[in-house]
């Protein structure tokens, strides 16, 4: 197949869509198939033969309309010769895959990883519901609202949608209508092998979260249990990786509650230095209660670093309570507190889960498995 991808990021730019493209591209490349990324960043390719070509037009100066229209006659001049669009969002490239596909009269397939309309509510202060009571009674300004409507027209007429969780393909079905039978469901993608070395057991547990620091991830929450935590280990570190719009008010609560020689913000990092200190830790914390599907989780469980997260639709699609991870209830401090403790001392427990989680890793969400289903539902539209 010749395949066009549109991305709205690619490397050096860190985050999902920038590390999918260049996986997927490489690896679709290396089963003989022809790949082209279209991209507004200004990037050069990370794959040997992989054709990037960057949105020119400062649509920054220009506005969004330029920037669309940009996007648009880019994609159109990136289609020649391909069989097929694949957007890897509805909204900041959907619609310019969309339209171009069309005209063209080349199939379109969008990823649909997360709902952007709900995510700017909350970044913008516009919404303190959890997804499915927005989808069901939407709050915001007119902003949030189109980029709703946009996102589901978008996702309508792809003639196929490609989405990471059987949650997300509820939400798709429920609340956009999007037909059945045009949603696949293909799962994420890590390596099989851990990665870098484990860190040897000790009196100075070191946790991590790794992530965008936004709202629904709870990460306030993790650091309020700091101060009990550090009275049974005294020396213990909470590592926080990502950046986002919390990280101001994350490090004055560390000020507020005297904690900040016990949590480190590292920033953003790039995607292999987070697997290396994920790889380094002890436990990883996963407070969130939204997840469409928390890669995340998929990597420590590749690097044999035990999870503890929350029991929330999308993230209880990968762990299994007591046999892969430990789940605790959004919202129960008390609960989450134990089982970080639990998962650090029962040694027994710890192993059956480490080894349970990394083989549901083999068989479930590796790219020999996945890439396999991603190549047969693109296929079937061409």
């Amino acid at each position: 197949m010749n395949i066009l991808i549109i991305t709205p990021i690619f490397p050096p730019q860190i985050g999902g869509p920038a590390t999918y493209t260049v996986e997927i591209s490489r690896r679709l490349m290396e089963k003989g198939h022809r790949v082209r990324v279209v991209t507004f960043a200004d990037s050069k390719s990370q794959v040997n033969g992989l054709e990037v070509l960057p949105v020119r037009l400062n649509y920054k100066i220009l506005g969004p309309i330029f920037r669309q229209a940009s996007l648009f006659f880019t994609i159109l001049s990136a289609s020649r010769g391909m069989d097929l669009l694949y957007a890897q969002d509805p909204v900041v490239v959907g619609l310019g895959a969309l339209r171009a596909g069309k005209l063209l009269r080349k199939p379109v397939a969008v990823k649909f990883v997360g709902d952007v309309a709900w995510e700017n509510a909350v970044n913008r202060g516009e919404t303190g519901k959890l997804l499915e009571d927005f989808l069901e009674h939407p709050d915001g300004g007119w902003y949030v609202k189109s980029i709703k409507n946009l996102q589901g027209f978008v996702l309508r007429s792809a003639d196929r949608v490609i989405t990471p969780s059987q949650y997300l393909k509820k939400i798709l079905i429920t609340y956009y209508n999007v037909p059945e039978d045009n949603i696949r469901v293909v799962y994420n993608s890590v390596e099989a092998y851990p990665l870098g070395k484990k860190r040897a057991k000790s009196g100075e547990p070191a946790l991590i979260m790794v992530g965008r620091l936004v709202p629904w991830k709870r990460v306030d929450e993790v650091i309020r249990l700091v101060p009990e935590l550090v009275q049974k280990y005294p020396r213990l570190k909470l590592m926080v990786v990502g950046s986002g719009p919390e990280e101001e008010r994350l490090k004055m609560l560390c000020q507020e509650m005297k904690v900040e020689k016990h949590v480190v913000f590292t920033g953003r990092v790039s995607r292999e230095d987070a697997l290396e200190l994920m790889a380094g830790s002890d436990l990883l914390v996963l407070n969130s209660v939204y997840e469409g599907l928390p890669h995340i989780v998929l990597d420590a469980m590749a690097c044999r670093t035990p999870v503890v997260a929350t029991n929330i639709s999308g993230t209880n699609e990968v762990l299994e309570n007591g046999k892969t991870g430990l789940l605790v209830s959004p919202g129960s401090a008390e609960e989450l507190k134990d089982k970080i403790i639990r998962l650090l001392e029962n040694d027994e427990l710890r192993s059956r889960i480490i080894e349970s989680a990394y083989q549901e890793v083999r068989e479930r969400f590796t790219w020999e498995r996945n890439l396999g289903l991603l190549e047969k539902e693109v296929a079937s539209i061409i």
